[in-house]
């Protein structure tokens, strides 16, 4: 059972460090077998904001972006077709790196001086997607290290047969609030309700009361299938699981 700790924290207040939780957590018969950080390997990766998007002038392949870095512009090329002005992307400045051993720095393209590297998903290690440039939140702060945005840590959990009460964010989070005395709290979620009487389209049977006392049924219309917002597909993909659509993935 994977765990971001970034999201346990939604449930009960994270006060321990990591290491010290996870000992605590091991002591009290969840063994952490080990503490994953997400980000600690990126060095120089901020938060930019694309400012303009242009073919590149000597290639057809390539486009030339300007991006707002907060205290100055940069230069950056790339191949990727998803990028347009206004959107929030991690840039890699030059002498930063995403991995050990690794190290961007600025070069040219046919002519064009890139100040650093655009990046997908896939080379941060939030996502599955290698294809395009990993686009950030709206509310992404320009500028900002993006360790202080998305870094995590994740605390890897080898729940045992016994324990299946703690296979889930929620149950961890009940034992975390016991074991610090930290009081439990969910978020106040309020579902849709109205239209039409759900008796009026569907009909439950159950066959044998005996086996199935109770069946509870709902209908939810007018959905479109779509990506997941970004915060919930880097929260599963945390997790160990891949993101898939909005209906698969909030199931």
């Amino acid at each position: 059972m994977r765990v971001p700790l970034k999201w346990l924290a939604e449930y009960v207040d994270v006060v321990l460090p990591p290491a010290e939780l996870a000992h605590r957590l091991s002591m009290a018969g969840n063994e952490v077998g080990r503490i994953d950080e997400i980000g600690a390997d990126w060095r120089n990766v901020v938060v930019g904001q694309v400012l303009s998007v242009e073919r590149h002038p000597r290639a057809d392949n390539l486009f030339v972006v300007q991006v707002d870095l907060g205290p100055r512009a940069a230069t950056l090329v790339t191949a990727a077709t998803n990028l347009a002005p206004g959107l929030k992307v991690p840039v890699v400045l030059p002498g930063g790196g995403l991995a050990p051993g690794q190290t961007v720095e600025a070069r040219e393209f046919r002519g064009v001086r890139s100040e650093g590297m655009l990046c997908s998903g896939d080379e941060l290690g939030i996502s599955p997607d290698k294809e395009r440039i990993y686009v950030l939140e709206p509310e992404a702060p320009v500028g900002v290290a993006l360790r202080e945005y998305l870094g995590d840590v994740v605390l890897d959990i080898e729940v045992t047969p016994n324990r299946p009460d703690t296979l889930s964010i929620v149950g961890v989070a009940r034992e975390v609030a016991a074991l610090t005395g930290r009081p439990l709290r969910f978020p106040e979620i309020e579902p849709p309700s109205g239209g039409p009487l759900v008796a009026d389209q569907i009909t439950v049977e159950i066959r044998d009361p005996d086996l199935c006392p109770r069946y509870s049924a709902a209908v939810i219309a007018n959905l479109t299938v779509r990506p997941s917002p970004h915060w919930m597909q880097r929260r599963l993909y945390a997790c160990g699981v891949r993101p898939i659509n909005n209906l698969v993935d909030v199931t």
